[in-house]
């Protein structure tokens, strides 16, 4: 089985379907991973929404969606007023536009993804979170950490397990090696062998003129042994 993991998608259905395009998933026998931050800032929310859905559907157990921070903030009853003074200038209005124009309202979308959304993925070969992880099991981080952290990617210092993540907007996927001081930025439609420890962060700012990377990852047919290649998107 192949596995899919695809980054912050921000309302770009456009760059989210190309991307699938070059991907070329199997919805019969692969598995895909969504890293979280569906909505906002992008112009097509309730588009998006409803394409997530229907890969939901199509590969059924073998979808994963990873609980974004924007998720967070239109999942949760109450935020602070800072939080939501920090909500609406990322973006939720474009969101709530979105939504509005098919007669619709985001809050709709709250039971299908308090069903479906998940802090953490962790199997043999990979694990997932949305924003950070500090410590070994992905699963052992605090909420704020996987979800809202803004700091600890770029402090590099995670040197655990290979975590995928998102939420940070770089210019180029990067790998970082925890040892504060390795980062490498990863080109695009490259087979590289899987590193095996640091974090590889794939948010690449979609929905803020950038662009959309997407990540297959599997075995290398002649050793055996993990590799990765990178696609993107952009939303035009």
């Amino acid at each position: 089985m192949r596995t899919f993991i695809i980054g912050d998608i921000h309302g770009c259905d456009k760059a989210l379907n190309r991307l699938l395009i070059r991907l070329r998933p199997h919805e019969d026998r692969d598995q895909l991973i969504l890293l979280g931050d569906l909505f906002d800032r992008g112009p097509d929310a309730w588009e998006v929404f409803r394409t997530v859905r229907q890969l939901a559907d199509a590969y059924g157990e073998r979808f994963v969606l990873i609980l974004g921070n924007h998720e967070d903030f239109l999942m949760r009853e109450k935020l602070s007023l800072m939080e939501r003074m920090t909500w609406n200038r990322v973006g939720r209005l474009t969101t709530v536009r979105s939504f509005k124009a098919h007669g619709d309202d985001p809050a709709s979308a709250i039971p299908w993804l308090k069903a479906h959304a998940q802090l953490t993925y962790r199997d043999e070969r990979v694990q997932c979170a949305h924003a950070a992880v500090r410590v070994e099991p992905v699963e052992a981080n605090d909420r704020q950490t996987l979800v809202h952290d803004h700091h600890t990617l770029v402090e590099n210092s995670y040197a655990g397990r290979l975590t995928v993540t998102g939420h940070m907007a770089l210019e180029a996927p990067t790998w970082f090696a925890g040892d504060r001081e390795t980062a490498e930025q990863i080109p695009y439609g490259e087979w590289r062998p899987l590193p095996q420890r640091g974090v590889l962060c794939i948010d690449t700012g979609c929905g803020k003129g950038g662009r959309l990377t997407g990540m297959q990852l599997e075995e290398d047919p002649d050793s055996g042994a993990l590799r990765y290649r990178l696609e993107r998107a952009k939303e035009e």
